[in-house]
């Protein structure tokens, strides 16, 4: 059984349309797509204002 995911980790799981969309990415766009993850990484709150809550 795997570990559980500590408290500073995310789980992600990959479905078929994600992985569609990989496979179809650029340089250009995997480049733009490491630099989103990582600034929210970094500061994930950003934007999140305008969000609705979850029910």
């Amino acid at each position: 059984m795997p570990p559980a995911p500590s408290a500073r980790r995310s789980r992600v799981v990959m479905v078929e349309p994600a992985l569609t969309q990989l496979t179809e990415l650029t340089a250009n766009g995997t480049h733009r797509l490491v630099r989103a993850i990582v600034a929210i990484g970094v500061n994930p709150e950003p934007g999140t204002e305008n969000l609705p809550a979850l029910s």
